[in-house]
Formats: structure tokens, C-alpha cells, sequence
């Protein structure tokens, strides 16, 4: 489960096509704190689980596989490397809730209609 608010941006660093699908590697700071093979990670909303972490200078790139589904269902099918996605680690027990709960499943993408500012003169 995850609270939908988002820690830090992580950079694309590499998709690599794979048989099975994608595998989507992200450079990233503090979401990489306490982080291990096996975690799950919200990236730009989805969930994904951690494959393999190397460790960069101050940095960690951190490496998910991603099925065909999840790439046909997600905004991350759009990746490439510079690319900047939203990052969130899960919801600890007993942790602060600052938003909602959001279990990052994610059922399809949708087309922005409409974009304009509000409130700014």
C-alpha cells in the first residue's frame, strides 16, 4: 500500500527489451534508503518490485522487470533514459498518513483532455 505522495524523482537511466518483457533500470537517492531486492517501489503510481540494486557514488540504480501487461497498461511504456518519474516507497505500519491509500495497481492510462493553471494571477 502506498499514500500516493510522491518522495523524490528518479531518473530513467535504461529499458532494455527482454524476452519476457522490459527491464527498466532508475537512478535514485532516497527512495534507495533501506531498500532491497524484493521491495516494492511506486513509480509514477505503479507498483514494481526491486530485481537488482547497484550502487552509483551517492546514487543507487535500482532494476525492475516489467511483464508486457504492465508495460501496455502503464505511462511507462514512454520511457527513456533522462526520463523523470514520480518515486514513493510503501506505506509503513504504524507510519504517518499524509494522503490516501493507494494499493498501485494500475488498470490502463488516460489522455489529459485539458490542461490550464488555477489560481495564478
Amino acid at each position: 500500500m502506498f499514500t500516493g505522495i510522491v518522495e523524490e524523482t528518479g531518473q530513467v537511466e535504461r529499458v532494455t527489451p527482454r524476452p519476457e518483457g522490459f527491464r527498466l533500470e532508475l537512478r535514485l537517492l532516497k527512495c534507495a534508503r533501506g531498500l532491497k531486492i524484493g521491495d516494492s517501489l511506486a513509480v509514477n503510481g505503479c507498483c514494481l518490485s526491486v530485481v537488482k540494486l547497484v550502487r552509483r557514488g551517492a546514487r543507487w540504480v535500482a532494476q525492475f522487470d516489467l511483464l508486457a501487461e504492465t508495460w501496455e497498461r502503464t505511462n511507462l511504456r514512454f520511457a527513456q533514459p533522462g526520463t523523470l518519474v514520480n518515486l514513493e516507497r510503501p506505506l509503513l505500519v504504524g507510519g504517518r498518513l499524509d494522503g490516501h491509500f493507494v494499493s498501485g495497481h494500475i488498470d490502463g492510462i488516460g489522455r489529459i483532455a485539458r490542461w490550464e493553471p488555477v489560481g495564478r494571477d
